[in-house]
């Protein structure tokens, strides 16, 4: 056998792509692991346990499609197709809140980066570009973590109280909630059921 890297178990393996599989494989679980454990489920301990198993599988998934599109011939057509009948799929009876969505685009890109980028250096283009990715993710939570003022959408059955005016509305859902509230945005009035749509900004302790 005149070329070493290449063995025979009822077919052939390249020792050398393999083991570039690997390290891809390898580094994009790294990466997946700090996006979405230690970014998005644990920094701010408001994960979804659901998202989490989610993002995860949906990274790896990617990552092996990828690899496969890489290794066979594919019309144009047929993975874009592929990707959008993928899409499709996701997550389609249930309406993702904005952040979430977010680590699931960031999951679909650093999967497809680091299965299909051909960088001269693997090891290290890996690294950087899933860096680059990694630290304005790191950076928002961290921004999100110290920004005080929150807000909540609730329902409100006392029109005579919204008739008053932002500050008497204000003041009684302060004594009712216990929150710091700095604003109050009036949305929907149903005057057949006599309640209102506010949503309520508020100073989080």
């Amino acid at each position: 056998m005149t070329d070493l890297t290449v063995l025979q178990f009822g077919g052939s393996i390249n020792l050398e792509e393999t083991k570039d599989f690997l390290i891809r494989f390898s580094l994009n679980i790294v990466t997946l692991v700090i996006l979405v454990r230690f970014l998005y489920y644990e920094y701010r301990k408001e994960g979804i346990p659901e998202y989490l198993f989610g993002f995860f599988l949906m990274g790896v998934s990617v990552f092996m499609i990828c690899t496969v599109l890489d290794m066979v011939e594919f019309g144009l057509e047929l993975a874009i197709g592929l990707f959008a009948l993928f899409g499709i799929l996701r997550f389609r009876t249930q309406a993702i809140p904005v952040r979430e969505m977010t680590y699931l685009f960031l999951v679909i890109a650093v999967s497809m980066i680091n299965s299909l980028v051909n960088f001269a250096d693997p090891v290290n283009g890996i690294i950087l570009y899933n860096t680059l990715i990694i630290i304005p993710a790191w950076i928002m939570e961290i921004f999100l973590c110290t920004n005080t003022r929150m807000k909540k959408e609730i329902i409100y059955d006392n029109l005579e109280d919204v008739y008053k005016g932002e500050k008497h509305l204000k003041d009684i859902l302060k004594d009712q909630t216990g929150l710091n509230i700095v604003r109050i945005k009036i949305g929907k009035i149903d005057f057949v059921a006599q309640k209102a749509t506010l949503t309520v900004y508020y100073l989080r302790k």
